[in-house]
């Protein structure tokens, strides 16, 4: 089956999900591949959370999960080209994200499809993460926020932010793999913005973290046969990582 019809969405991903699906709660987070025009009409019919809206809305309001004592931002970032979201959303974004951070209480994770500082090269031009979710609020991110969680670049990386919350990217799982550089670096500037270090490989697999006790985490990036590849720590915002 092909094109943007049920039979292709099972194929695609409820039937290889199945197993999974019914055995954890997951959360969905809207990506560009899910903007309008493209597989937006499946998205909002099977994923999204609340009802279909009658027109497709370049952006979703944010929302919360809560998992125990850790609350979960979901927030879309979806419209726009490949490397940057849309200027377009510039003013929305800044409305939608003072709004949710206005309701933060306690330990929390900033879940975004495209991540707000990346760093590699690719495409001929140096890619480093969304500068319209930078604007509009990643220097404002609360003290609450401690980690950025995102896909969108085929790959793993962590990058420990000096001034801000760690940023992890896992777009790993199951496409073509982009090109990444292999060596740890340390304090590189990016965007303005100094990472102390940055771990990364381009194999395809998975995280999981894992909560240690208050605030502290360790985040286990796997391969695909569930081999680990490095272990890395996430105290408050700080994050290290360790290659196995």
């Amino acid at each position: 089956p092909y094109g943007d019809n049920l039979q292709t969405w099972i194929a695609d991903w409820f039937g290889p999900a199945q197993q999974l699906l019914s055995q954890a709660p997951i959360v969905f987070v809207r990506g560009n591949h899910e903007e309008c025009g493209r597989g937006a009409k499946g998205w909002f019919r099977y994923l999204a959370i609340g009802p279909p809206p009658a027109k497709c809305p370049a952006a979703s309001k944010p929302w919360k999960a809560q998992v125990a004592d850790l609350d979960l931002i979901i927030f879309d970032a979806s419209a726009g080209p490949a490397s940057h979201s849309s200027r377009d959303q510039l003013p929305v974004y800044k409305q939608m994200a003072h709004a949710i951070f206005a309701t933060l209480q306690r330990e929390t994770w900033f879940v975004t499809h495209r991540p707000l500082w990346a760093y590699m090269r690719a495409f001929g031009e140096t890619i480093d993460g969304d500068d319209t979710q930078r604007e509009a609020f990643g220097a404002r991110m609360p003290q609450a926020v401690n980690l950025v969680l995102s896909g969108h670049i085929h790959a793993f990386q962590a990058l420990d932010m000096a001034h801000g919350p760690a940023q992890v990217i896992s777009g790993n799982g199951g496409t073509k793999l982009d090109p990444m550089p292999t060596r740890t670096e340390r304090n590189l500037e990016i965007a303005g913005s100094l990472a102390r270090q940055i771990v990364n490989n381009g194999v395809f697999g998975f995280l999981m973290l894992t909560k240690t006790n208050q605030k502290e985490w360790h985040i286990d990036v796997l391969d695909a046969k569930g081999e680990r590849l490095h272990r890395c720590h996430v105290s408050g915002r700080d994050l290290s990582c360790v290659t196995q």
